[in-house]
């Protein structure tokens, strides 16, 4: 016999994977003592038990974090560009090779040109200088150098929202997603909050304008606060009507804590910060597992395997646009030839011409590869409301 709790597990595992129609204990073979392993915190040999153990989290209980409290891929077991259920798909015969990119975009920042983006500006201007940085030192002084432009304009360099649609439509994407702060608590949050405030509904406006999908970027603080979250939501829903979608400000998302909870059809914070691929190591929206209920949470959550400031930014990998290319194609590459259905991540501040480095041309090169290889660009709301994903 087969325990309850070990045949939920198991048959989560087989769903989350679209092996719906094989049995637990009967196609499929059930391994005692790997399931021990498991409830030992052991990463079990068995492929259906170790597929929980990645799918669920596992080895992030008391796994190690960052200084903002994120379960980076340095720290985990798995290699997220080769997640193991999707082998175990591939093992066990399950069709569907075709592959859906969800386009989305965090507003971090939707003013660069405030007293306080001025001064950081120069402030980075100076530290390349110093640092013999010279292409960074250059784009920072091109985009400084245009600011009074900016300003006679009435324009700025982050305001470029119906630019990005528009580009993705040229490029045959269906749609995409852009999650907007409601709410300032934290210094992470950003600089010039009373900014934030005074341009939400605008920014809300031109969204809507443009047919472009509206989600909650929940702040800072409120991955550690749920009814700030929820304050947050009803804030941002007040002026764009309901929204289904949500992402944690610095990918804040603790399965253990903050996920299965989430007031939102959909969650697409799971990714790491420091790597492409797949943190829950699959490659497919799922419903994350609440172990408060021991079942699958009513949320689903479609994973984060690009970030431009993962492949950018210094405190991670670092790389320039030039450089960052063949990674992204490589991931393009597997999906193609495996399948999957999962999120990619660019701020709005990197389609600059003028000082975005080339991330601006990288972004419409990988919708380009995508539409190459066969796959579909859609927003995050369309990828989530597929009945594939049901419960």
């Amino acid at each position: 016999m087969i325990p309850q709790q070990i045949e939920r597990r198991a048959r989560w595992v087989l769903d989350s994977i679209g092996a719906t129609e094989l049995g637990f204990g009967d196609d499929v073979p059930y391994d005692a003592e790997a399931w021990e392993q498991l409830e030992r915190g052991e990463l079990p040999g068995d492929d259906v038990a170790a597929g929980f153990f990645h799918l669920a989290r596992v080895e992030e209980w008391n796994g190690p974090r960052d200084e903002h409290g994120r379960f980076r891929a340095e720290g985990s077991r798995l290699d997220p560009l080769d997640p193991p259920l999707e082998r175990l798909r591939r093992r066990l015969g399950v069709g569907d090779r075709s592959f859906t990119v969800a386009l989305t975009h965090d507003v971090d920042n939707p003013w660069r040109w405030t007293r306080i983006g001025v001064r950081g500006s120069a402030a980075r201007l100076k530290r390349n200088a110093l640092g013999v940085r010279l292409g960074p030192a250059f784009r920072e002084a091109t985009a400084l150098a245009a600011a009074p432009v900016h300003r006679m304009r009435g324009t700025d360099p982050n305001w470029r929202f119906e630019q990005i649609v528009a580009e993705e439509r040229r490029r045959g994407a269906h749609g995409s997603t852009f999650f907007v702060l409601a709410g300032h608590h934290d210094p992470h949050d950003g600089p010039t909050p009373e900014t934030y405030d005074e341009l939400r509904p605008q920014l809300i406006q031109t969204l809507r304008e443009t047919g472009a999908e509206i989600g909650l970027h929940g702040s800072y603080t409120a991955a550690e606060d749920p009814g700030r979250l929820a304050e947050e939501k009803a804030s941002l829903e007040a002026l764009a009507g309901p929204v289904a979608g949500h992402r944690y400000h610095y990918l804040r998302a603790d399965p253990h804590r903050n996920i299965a909870e989430l007031p939102f059809s959909y969650d697409t914070t799971l990714g790491f910060p420091d790597a492409l691929g797949f943190r829950a190591g699959i490659a497919r929206p799922f419903h994350p597992w609440d172990f408060e209920r021991d079942a699958p949470a009513d949320v689903l959550e479609i994973p984060l395997a690009a970030m431009d400031a993962t492949l950018a930014e210094e405190r991670y990998l670092g790389l320039s646009a030039k450089r960052a290319a063949p990674r992204l194609e490589t991931l393009l590459d597997w999906a193609a030839a495996n399948g999957g259905a999962f999120a990619i991540l660019w701020h709005p501040d990197r389609f600059d011409p003028l000082s975005s480095g080339g991330w601006d041309r990288l972004y419409s090169r990988v919708l380009d590869g995508v539409q190459a290889r066969g796959g579909t660009c859609v927003s995050a709301g369309e990828l989530s409301s597929h009945s594939t994903w049901s419960k």
